[in-house]
This record gives structure tokens, C-alpha cells and sequence, in this order.
């Protein structure tokens, strides 16, 4: 793993389409994590405000280094401004083209998000072997990362309560659940069916998906897969036991990235 003189607090800073994530590590350790909804009109000194709201242990004058990974391009330029005016750490943007050691097949690599690239350095650096990662969020994405440290690519499909918020706002009769694995496989009343349905549904769609994967990129075995993602603690429980659930995989892969950048620089 990487490795590098770096003192004191760093601060992650994970910008998806629904929340970011703000996350601290202290002599490689995740120290804490805190979440804010994602919110286009927020401005800059807005965010900087609810930093100090959520997290007020940890002022930005605290941090040397950030790193800064988004899928949304329009807050990553709110973001940066804000720790470039409020803080004086140096930011390093995690993105398709950070020379961390990654491969890939395809030939613009500014395309792919920041949180792909967080968890495929991530599943390279910790697991040391060839993994697909599920990442279940606003989309659930699955990719393929080889042992050799080759992004092969990856599927992406419709998030659980992205599909499901779309199935309510159509059925009039069908309302919103919570989101805990059904007992069965069918249910006897709507919200069972709903989660059979839907977390099941869900589930036997990764299962498809890594069958496949493992059918047609058979070069790469043996495979670890890993969940990680906000929904990935509610379709673990329906998953093969021998997947493994990573929660703060997204966030380690940040920090690791920083680490790289850092030692290279």
C-alpha cells in the first residue's frame, strides 16, 4: 500500500450525485465520516459553512492535502473553489487520468468517474488479486479490475432506489418501503413482493452479472467480489456469502490515490 512522510490529518472529499462524503484519515486510519446532501445551488461559501457545521473537530485550517474525487462537474468547481479560498491544502483531484499505476483498455480515460478509479485502485491495492466491484448507489456500477492492475470495464445499471423511486412515482397503489431483505422469495403482501422484487431482483442481477463476467473474462480468475456503496449493507444479505462486503472502499481508494500522487511528486 502506499506509503509517504505525510503529517497530520487528510480529508477526502467524495462528491456523488445524491450526498458527499467527507472523510478523515489520521496515521492511515479512518478516523470519521460525514455526509451532506449533494445540492447544485449550494455555493462555495455555503459548503463551507456546512463543513464547519458537521464537522467542526476538523476545521479545513487542519488539512495539508485533500483529495477530491466527483461525478458531478459542476460541484467539483464549487468544491475547489472553496477549500482553494478556505483552506491551504494542496488538492489533488482524483480522476481518470491521476498516474496512479492504473491501465486501461480505453482510450480517453477522462471519462471514467472518479469513484470508479477510487475503487478499482482501491480493490488492486488491498485485495492483490483480480476483483469485481459492485458499488450500489444512485447507479450500481459493476467493474472488472485484474490482478495486473488493468481497468477491463464496467456495466452500469439503474441504483436500487434509483429504480424504485421510479416504480412508485408510476403505481399509484405501490409505496416506498424500508429497505431490509425480504424472508422469502415471494411475497404474500405488497411491501414483501415489493422487496422480493426489488432488493431480490436486484441481487440475482449482480449474480447474473458476475456469472457472466466470470464466463466471458475467464483470462483473469480467480475473482474476489467486493460490495461497497450506501446500499450495499441491504443486498449483502441476499449475495453468495463468499462476497465481500467493503464499505469505505470508495473512501480508502481516495486516500491511497493521495498517498500515490504524493510520493510521486
Amino acid at each position: 500500500m502506499p506509503k509517504t512522510n505525510v503529517q497530520g490529518p487528510i480529508l477526502v472529499v467524495d462528491i456523488g450525485n445524491t450526498n458527499i462524503v467527507c472523510a478523515v484519515f489520521y496515521d492511515n486510519e479512518l478516523r470519521a465520516r460525514y455526509r451532506m446532501p449533494s445540492t447544485l445551488q449550494a455555493s462555495p461559501r455555503e459548503y463551507f459553512s456546512r463543513i464547519g457545521q458537521i464537522m467542526p473537530e476538523y476545521p479545513l485550517a487542519s488539512f495539508n492535502y485533500v483529495a477530491l474525487g466527483s461525478v458531478v462537474p459542476s460541484l467539483t468547481s464549487v468544491w475547489d473553489e472553496m477549500l482553494t479560498r478556505y483552506s491551504n491544502s494542496r488538492i489533488y483531484s482524483i480522476n481518470g487520468l491521476s498516474p496512479i499505476g492504473l491501465k486501461y483498455l480505453i482510450e480517453d480515460r477522462s471519462v471514467v468517474g472518479a469513484d470508479l478509479v477510487a475503487n478499482a485502485f482501491a480493490a488492486w491495492t488491498k485485495y492483490k488479486c483480480s476483483t469485481i466491484v459492485v458499488d450500489l448507489g444512485t447507479a450500481t456500477t459493476i467493474q472488472l479490475i485484474t490482478s495486473d492492475a488493468l481497468y477491463a470495464g464496467v456495466a452500469i445499471a439503474p441504483g436500487v432506489k434509483t429504480a424504485a423511486s421510479q416504480l412508485f412515482s408510476k403505481a399509484a397503489q405501490l409505496n416506498e418501503f424500508k429497505f431490509v431483505a425480504p424472508s422469502s422469495i415471494i411475497g404474500n403482501n405488497t411491501e414483501d413482493a415489493l422487496r422480493s422484487g426489488i432488493l431480490m431482483g436486484h441481487a440475482l442481477m449482480i449474480e447474473g452479472f458476475i456469472s457472466a463476467i466470470a464466463r466471458d473474462y475467464s483470462q483473469y480468475a480467480p475473482y474476489k467480489v467486493i460490495l461497497t456503496g450506501g446500499l450495499a449493507s441491504s443486498i449483502a444479505p441476499l449475495c453468495p456469502s463468499e462476497y465481500i462486503l467493503d464499505n469505505d472502499l470508495t473512501l480508502w481508494g481516495f486516500y491511497w490515490a493521495l498517498l500515490s500522487l504524493i510520493s510521486e511528486s
